[in-house]
């Protein structure tokens, strides 16, 4: 089988692109017929064979959210020739942008099925972002329409089924979710260093609470900013570290003396240090599909403290105790639940083992067996 998977995101800082890259090289090592195409002006691509990048005809900030790219104008016909060489038994398009547009548009051309991945939550994504009702049900309504031709659609975690289901009116034989993993390898409890947090002026003494991702609205980072600043008046020995760029990033000053330390964008070797040096990871969105930095934060030996809404919750499991899921409503409680972990070593401890065995199982070749098993079928 051939496999062409077109995205709107690829050389992005996001766990879409790393998802995608991660196939990329796995599919190289497991000898599969799998090459991804998109069009992008982005850098945070690695450079493998089966990765191509065209550059846009036109693009332009995303009007409410600068961090991405919109595209108005791709290079159409020069995406059309490039997969067409490919000969593809299936395209597989990952997001509904005007690249996914193009890639319906050649798989209807070159007449072979489609598929795609439900990777974000675009209504409440655009409604997070807008506040717009008006907006959100336009985005839902689109939705409807790009999938409706998909013969399969595959989900990141299977608390979306009900809600791809309803949102595109889909049959549920049609909805695959996908196991979640990682690149496990690239993350790990020992790696921890102290004395890195002297590199960026943190207290090496001082408990560190962490956030990986973008710095943005749809992310509930002002929930977060909000809730750690009501830590940081009742526990003075603790800093939340941020590592990410985006909106609130630009902002960093305002929140620096409430121990509050944005790294910016952080990667390789030095990200996972950064990982496994600290002493917990929250996650506050509430619009994640999955939420990769949570698998990532559990390889590195992180207790977990995620939202009840989303994907994320998902890989916590309360029985054997390998992270917590809180009310997104109620932002005491996680000011009462953080002050009171970040002072308690036994239960660090026990949340940290927890996490690191969980991890073990959570592989990105578990991801992609299944992936490609379920896209030839």
């Amino acid at each position: 089988m051939t496999l062409c998977l077109i995205t709107d995101t690829l050389c992005d800082a996001n766990g879409v692109s790393r998802f995608i890259q991660d196939l990329s090289k796995l599919s190289l090592e497991k000898e599969k017929e799998f090459y991804a195409f998109s069009v992008t002006s982005k850098t945070y691509c690695q450079n493998r064979e089966n990765i191509h990048i065209l550059k846009p005809l036109l693009s332009i900030k995303m009007p409410f959210y600068n961090d991405l790219d919109l595209v108005l104008l791709p290079p159409f016909w020069s995406l059309y020739k490039e997969i067409k060489k490919k000969s593809p038994d299936v395209l597989h398009i990952s997001t509904p942008g005007t690249i996914g547009l193009c890639g319906l548009l050649i798989a209807k051309i070159l007449k072979i099925p489609v598929m795609g991945t439900y990777h974000t939550d675009f209504p409440a994504f655009i409604y997070s972002n807008t506040t717009s009702r008006l907006a959100k049900n336009i985005t839902g309504s689109y939705m409807k329409l790009f999938y409706r031709s998909f013969t399969r659609i595959f989900i990141r975690s299977e608390i979306y089924r009900p809600i791809v289901k309803e949102t595109l009116k889909v049959d549920n034989e049609k909805v695959f979710t996908i196991p979640a993993g990682i690149d496990l390898s690239r993350f790990d409890h020992k790696l921890g260093d102290e004395q890195i947090w002297e590199n960026y002026e943190v207290p090496v003494e001082a408990k560190k609470l962490l956030y990986v991702g973008r710095m943005t609205r749809e992310k509930n980072i002002p929930f977060l900013l909000d809730i750690f600043k009501r830590v940081h008046h009742i526990n003075k020995n603790i800093w939340l570290i941020l590592v990410g760029s985006g909106h609130y990033y630009n902002k960093r000053k305002d929140y620096e003396k409430y121990h509050i330390k944005f790294l910016g964008h952080r990667e390789g070797v030095e990200l996972s240090t950064i990982y496994a040096s600290c002493d917990m990871f929250v996650f506050p969105s509430t619009t994640d599909t999955l939420g990769q930095v949570v698998i990532e934060a559990m390889r590195s030996g992180l207790p977990i403290v995620v939202t009840d809404k989303g994907g994320p919750q998902t890989l916590i499991n309360q029985e054997i105790e390998n992270g917590l899921v809180l009310p997104s409503s109620k932002p005491k409680h996680w000011v009462k639940v953080i002050d009171a972990i970040s002072k308690d070593e036994q239960r660090l401890a026990k949340l940290s083992v927890n996490a690191v065995e969980t991890a073990k199982n959570l592989t990105i070749s578990k991801s992609f067996d299944y992936f490609w098993e379920h896209s030839s079928g």
